[in-house]
């Protein structure tokens, strides 16, 4: 009797750490998904970005910074349950004022902020737009 009731007792330690292993690494894989999306929200945006002309870039460099483009999310179809906390913003940097004789160039920086247990989470890119460049060429005047 006192050996089936220690196989038990063991047995449970067994199923009780395993699940508990089993929870922390659903939690890992949310994390991993989580910022998996949050890079292509990234990297979409600022290919967006990249299609748009310059003077509607400096159009956003006159607003209040940081610029607020969570309805990015609706607009570029990653609206989800798993989206529904996230946040995006940038901000635009003028680095050379436009001029005559002179292009302007600006810098964005691209953030995606999240909440994960509460427990805060961004992801952020940089990059930068000169006036008569490529933006200037190639523009996207529809949306899909």
């Amino acid at each position: 009797m006192a050996e089936v009731l220690i196989a038990a007792v063991l047995l449970g330690f067994v199923i009780m750490s395993s699940l508990t292993a089993l929870s922390q690494s659903y939690g890992f894989v949310r994390h991993a998904r989580m910022v998996t999306l949050a890079s292509q929200i990234l990297q979409s945006v600022m290919e967006d970005l990249r299609l748009r002309n310059y003077s509607e870039l400096k159009n956003n460099a006159a607003q209040t910074q940081p610029v607020d483009m969570t309805s990015v999310l609706t607009t570029e179809r990653f609206a989800s349950n798993f989206t529904s906390g996230f946040a995006i913003s940038a901000r635009y940097t003028t680095l050379v004022a436009s001029g005559p004789s002179q292009p302007g160039k600006l810098t964005v920086e691209l953030t995606v902020t999240w909440t994960e247990n509460g427990s805060p989470f961004s992801r952020k890119t940089v990059t930068y737009f000169g006036e008569q460049g490529m933006s200037d060429y190639i523009y996207v005047g529809w949306a899909p």
